[in-house]
């Protein structure tokens, strides 16, 4: 699809004048977001559901300011440390366990485990990726470009293994009815990355990827009240675990 739009553009003939560093920064960030964050996000969200991993999604924030501290030697501030116990608060409150008016949906505590620690995975490679992503965009100025460039590269990748021993298999089994929300899904990303990569074209990561995290961990409550609500867990515990996990990612870089 954005290949496609690329080609429509008239951008598909300037690929072979970019610079190595902006491509391998773009397809770099392509495999670790949409392929290993995606297979974590989606192991969590298997596990226990996306009313609990999507706020932990928001810890990317964190990671991204972590990684800035020990590897490239920023101050390590309060308002971080404020934010790094702020975050574990939210996290330890949405790994509780216990739904709202049902035990339908309890979760044995080991998966509990295994989906934080997937949404975790998540979340570190979601911090990595926009780092990388800003650095191939001031060598790839046009964002259609670098998102072809990076879903591109994850394509190859993906393709290797899909195509693999028991994943073709599992490939065939796929009937309509489960194929059809994964497509839709797949479409819904692809359009947000699209406005992601313009967003990180034109202004700074420390405003971007706040405002997509912190926006993500409130409207899937009410989406998944909307459309889930028979298989996901809503409490008071999770909502205000929610709650926390945005509050910490703001303090990181809105208090001063």
């Amino acid at each position: 699809g954005f290949g496609a739009m690329v080609l429509i553009m008239g951008e598909l003939g300037y690929l072979g004048s970019f610079s190595w560093l902006g491509v391998s920064a773009l397809s770099v960030a392509g495999v670790i977001h949409f392929i290993l964050g995606r297979i974590f996000a989606y192991t969590g969200i298997r596990l226990i559901g996306a009313n609990r991993t999507v706020p932990i999604f928001s810890s990317s924030i964190l990671i991204s300011a972590l990684l800035g501290i020990f590897l490239m030697g920023e101050p390590l501030t309060v308002s971080i440390i404020m934010a790094v116990l702020i975050i574990l608060g939210g996290i330890i409150l949405i790994g509780r366990t216990g739904n709202s008016t049902t035990n339908k949906l309890a979760i044995p505590q080991g998966h509990l485990v295994k989906g934080i620690l997937a949404a975790l995975g998540a979340a570190f490679c979601w911090g990595v990726s926009p780092v990388l992503v800003k650095i191939g965009l001031k060598e790839v100025t046009s964002p259609w470009m670098a998102t072809f460039i990076s879903y591109a590269a994850s394509l190859v990748v993906i393709s290797v293994t899909l195509f693999y021993g028991k994943n073709t298999e599992k490939l065939r089994r796929l009937n309509r009815f489960s194929l059809a929300p994964i497509i839709y899904a797949a479409v819904a990303v692809a359009i947000a990355q699209i406005f992601r990569y313009n967003a990180l074209n034109y202004s700074f990561i420390s405003a971007v990827e706040p405002t997509i995290m912190s926006t993500n961990s409130l409207l899937v409550f009410p989406f998944s009240f909307l459309i889930n609500r028979q298989i996901e867990a809503f409490n008071l515990k999770i909502i205000l675990g929610a709650v926390a996990i945005v509050a910490g990612v703001s303090l990181i870089f809105w208090v001063t």
